[in-house]
């Protein structure tokens, strides 16, 4: 110790002092927060965090067996479509068997009492051309032609009734092999269907039989990717609810999507009338928020089977580009760019207030999970932490590492464009672009900022470890606080994972496409993306199961071998 520098050392214990002070005696309810406190020089802590992990994640067994039993009760479904279709397959193909004996019949018949009606033809011509000159012959001759052209003539009708009924089984022939051939399609789609539902259904039994013999833990550095959801638009926006059930996802539409987790089925949301970018969900119930670039809000029940909005309201004059529903679920905030922040009664709908103070559009909001706080972020990173009770601003933090006026462009760039609490409450963190060198092309560094929340101190600067240039669009805190993890890009799309407090990242992935937002599922394991290629992707870092451990090392060996 005595080789350390003496005002270093001073800074080191004064550090310690402050460090244990914010956590053994945490700011109550009551207490007011130092106003002064962001306006000091930030704090730039080396490691400020005790690393710990990876945390053991108990529920995500839970959310394991909820899939596979949705998986299993899918497969039963589709097992009895399968099932159905093979049946009217089967009558189908009985009905066309029994439709061309019938007509091969008739044919049969048909030619039958031609050729009898021929003979009776030929039989009336050799009597007409027979002279006799014996009345009784004659008469005898006479009553034969009367017998043969009676016959003739019923045969004749026979005739015309079979072709008739011929004529209706060719036409009706045709109808029934287009059915046929319809159900041999439906067939081979419902067996494919079924096939991949088994799959999907065996791979969601494994990770539950996996997670029964072991907890499971996060690892990046086991980053797969395991289901993708495609769309027809660019997705900007993206959750998972909080039940694991739904993946949602805002899009360059005014449509709003929810894909079913296990089926990938996606529910159209319509309402709106431009993009959605921002949207939040309840905690405990079923609670939608969307917010979209027309300026309104709109809220829907999530489980409807065809959910429409409860209440459309206009909130603010320009894009919406901030929702957040509150912990208790009583309140939702908005930011827009209007400048404002304003509080809504998730019961009625109606405007509680509104919070002025910000100088450039909010693009962002996010509930502190005591509820007592919000913080909103603007363009140019101004952070500030509101009083929800009263509305009071409480104190400002800077975030300007993430905003550049370029007086070469004459451009504004950067701002709040991805924020987030600790779920614990002790950290924040906010993410964009800085050390930006050119506005036009967006060239800037991808970076997260990380803030202690009691002391307002900003613990790190966290940017790619390689010279990655792009914009840093969505961050998110670990379930567990094992990581922060964050991502964006420009030309290409990344994810970044960091340990809370360190500047580069631990792990990162590149992806198939650039991500606008992120989530993690409520299971800790998983987690989903907004990609501009039109996909929503979900990845896994949990534990991997014996088939994908098989797959990975059959590629590896063909990898091999090429």
């Amino acid at each position: 110790m005595s080789g350390l520098p003496a005002r270093r050392f001073q800074f080191l214990c004064l550090q310690t002092v402050a460090m244990l002070c914010c956590a053994t005696v945490p700011a109550t309810a009551d207490e007011s927060v130092d106003k002064t406190a962001a306006a000091e020089s930030p704090l730039q802590a080396v490691k400020p965090i005790l690393i710990h992990g990876p945390t053991q994640l108990p529920t995500a067994l839970k959310f394991a067996e909820q899939d596979a039993a949705k998986a299993s009760k899918l497969t039963d479904a589709q097992a009895k479509a399968v099932n159905q279709i093979t049946a009217e397959l089967k009558q189908a193909d009985s009905e066309i068997s029994k439709l061309q004996a019938e007509i091969q019949k008739a044919k049969q018949q048909i030619k039958t009492e031609t050729e009898a009606l021929k003979q009776l033809q030929q039989q009336l011509k050799a009597i007409s051309e027979k002279k006799s000159d014996d009345k009784k012959t004659e008469v005898q001759a006479n009553e034969s032609a009367e017998a043969a052209k009676l016959k003739a003539e019923t045969l004749s009708q026979e005739l015309k009734q079979l072709q008739k009924q011929l004529k209706m089984l060719e036409q009706s022939l045709p109808e029934k092999q287009k059915q046929q051939a319809d159900l041999k399609k439906q067939s081979g789609a419902a067996e494919k269907i079924l096939t991949d539902q088994q799959k999907k259904e065996s791979q969601f039994q494994e990770f539950a039989e996996l997670f029964r013999k072991q907890t499971p833990a996060a690892d990046p550095t086991r980053f797969r990717e395991v289901a993708a959801f495609s769309h027809s638009r660019p997705l900007y926006s993206c959750k998972i609810d909080a039940n694991g059930n739904y993946l949602l996802a805002g899009a360059q539409g005014s449509a709003f999507n929810r894909w079913d987790l296990v089926s990938a089925e996606n529910t159209e949301l319509l309402g709106h009338q431009s993009w959605v970018r921002r949207f939040d969900v309840g905690r405990s119930d079923s609670l939608l928020i969307t917010g979209a670039y027309e300026g309104k809000i709109a809220w829907w029940d999530l489980e409807s089977d065809q959910p429409k909005p409860q209440h459309l309201v206009a909130a603010h004059k320009g894009y919406v580009r901030g929702v957040a529903i509150s912990p208790d679920g009583t309140l939702v905030a908005t930011g827009g760019n209007d400048c404002l922040v304003k509080l809504w009664s998730v019961k009625t709908a109606k405007l509680v207030r509104t919070l002025e103070g910000h100088e450039h559009q909010v693009y962002n909001v996010k509930f502190h999970p005591s509820g007592r706080w919000l913080i909103s972020g603007d363009l140019r990173g101004n952070l500030k932490q509101w009083d929800v009770e009263t509305g009071a601003l409480v104190r400002d933090f800077d975030g300007s590492a993430i905003y550049k006026y370029d007086k070469t462009f004459h451009g504004h760039i950067g701002g709040v464009r991805g924020m987030d609490i600790s779920r614990d409450g002790k950290y924040f963190a906010i993410s964009g672009i800085g050390e930006v060198s050119n506005a036009f092309a967006g060239i800037g560094v991808p970076t997260v900022i990380l803030f202690d929340w009691a002391t307002g101190k900003r613990l790190a600067i966290m940017s790619p470890e390689d010279n990655f240039k792009g914009t840093c669009w969505g961050v998110r805190f670990h379930p567990e606080n094992d990581f922060i993890t964050a991502v964006g890009g420009n030309s290409s799309g990344m994810i970044w994972f960091w340990k809370l407090g360190e500047e580069k990242p631990f792990a990162s992935e590149k992806i198939k496409s650039v991500p606008y937002d992120l989530d993690f599922h409520p299971d800790g394991l998983r987690m989903c993306v907004a990609c501009f290629d039109k996909t929503a992707r979900l990845y896994h870092l949990g534990p991997e199961t014996p088939t994908e451990l098989a797959a990975r090392t059959k590629d590896k060996a063909k990898k091999k071998s090429d």
